[in-house]
């Protein structure tokens, strides 16, 4: 057997021999939110929460929860992408379940964290405990999450592994915006921000600003939001790093805040940007996305006509790429429009098929 492997077991069993039951449950408690480890039933997270509001909500065409709900399963997404470096594979017990609902071991995590901490390991140690919160994340459990990151963030910080501190705090960074903790959300990204300059790196750089940004627009501070776009975040994103997925990013972001402030021009111009860029690098998710806007805006104005046609442009783009979700918000668009223009028939049939469309789109996301 490898002699660093040898040496680990030995230091572990050695270890373990001497933790007593109590203060396994101790350490469990505190890990684990005092969960029962051997439960059968899955429990229900926010997730499956909301996505049973949705279904029983009484006005079909309102679509603020079902994006709420689809933005929810976006940033479940997100976090799966964010965690590269998944737990390793580790027995599931280090003792014997004797029948008992409450554990008389210690879960498979909670090991890894006991050998790499009785190791010295700290720079694994903390690589666990930020894959530990995003999968508390993803379940929902968004406490535990927020404790297993900042668990992790003291010993990088500690330690200085520079990287690992910027991914925890755009991880807390994005969780705290999701939860509408716009206040720590802010302080996290101006975080990010402090810690890439003093740095010199662009890591999560322009995501920060783009982040605050929409954070101070969802406050109403719409001149600060609109000069860090400005000045900051579209030099970077356009110039420095020619990244043009995070370039129409912030078209979109400047035209948001043009159009929360009823500055139609400049927001149809900034969309109109955004669409052109989609274009330009074949992405027909930030086509659609920029049509259904400029459509918006089209409608705040009274340009039914005009709107019409990029919803139905929106319509096809969203057919032909199965993008499920947009579809469904298309036919709401659509339904409302019909509408507006005095064309009952057409509006309801839109919110027919905005009808079908919703409970397919949740009877298939599991």
């Amino acid at each position: 057997m490898n002699l660093r492997i040898t040496t680990l077991l030995i230091v572990f069993l050695s270890f373990m021999g001497n933790l007593t039951q109590a203060a396994s449950i101790k350490f469990i408690n505190n890990f684990q939110g005092n969960s029962d480890h051997w439960s059968v039933v899955k429990s229900r997270s926010v997730y499956d929460s909301l996505k049973i509001q949705v279904k029983k909500a009484v006005s079909p065409n309102n679509v603020d929860l079902l994006k709420q709900y689809v933005n929810a399963l976006k940033f479940r997404k997100q976090l799966q992408a964010s965690d590269d470096h998944p737990l390793p594979a580790y027995p599931t017990s280090a003792g014997i379940y004797n029948g008992s609902l409450v554990s008389d071991s210690l879960s498979a995590d909670d090991q890894l964290l006991l050998l790499y901490r009785n190791l010295g390991d700290f720079r694994s140690e903390a690589a666990i405990l930020s894959s530990l919160g995003t999968k508390a994340a993803v379940k929902g459990d968004m406490d535990k999450a927020v404790t297993f990151l900042h668990n992790a963030l003291k010993i990088n910080t500690e330690i200085n592994n520079r990287q690992a501190i910027a991914k925890n705090y755009l991880s807390l960074a994005r969780i705290y915006k999701y939860r509408g903790n716009v206040v720590e959300a802010v302080k996290y990204n101006q975080n990010i921000i402090q810690f890439s300059l003093q740095n010199s790196t662009n890591l999560y750089l322009a995501e920060a600003y783009i982040n605050l940004a929409n954070l101070w627009s969802a406050q109403k501070r719409y001149k600060e939001a609109e000069a860090l776009l400005i000045s900051k975040a579209l030099p970077l994103s356009y110039y420095k790093l020619k990244d043009m997925i995070s370039t129409i990013s912030c078209y979109d972001q400047l035209a948001e805040i043009y159009q929360k402030q009823r500055r139609f021009s400049e927001a149809k111009w900034f969309y109109i940007q955004s669409n052109m860029l989609a274009r330009k690098i074949n992405n027909p998710a930030g086509i659609v996305n920029s049509l259904v806007n400029l459509a918006h805006v089209k409608m705040s104005i009274g340009h039914h006509e005009l709107a019409l046609k990029d919803f139905r442009e929106a319509e096809q783009l969203s057919i032909s790429n199965k993008y499920s979700f947009e579809l469904v918000e298309i036919k709401d668009d659509l339904s409302k429009v019909y509408k507006a223009m005095g064309n009952a028939r057409a509006s309801n049939s839109a919110l027919t098929e905005f009808k079908v469309l919703k409970d397919a789109l949740l009877s298939s996301i599991r």
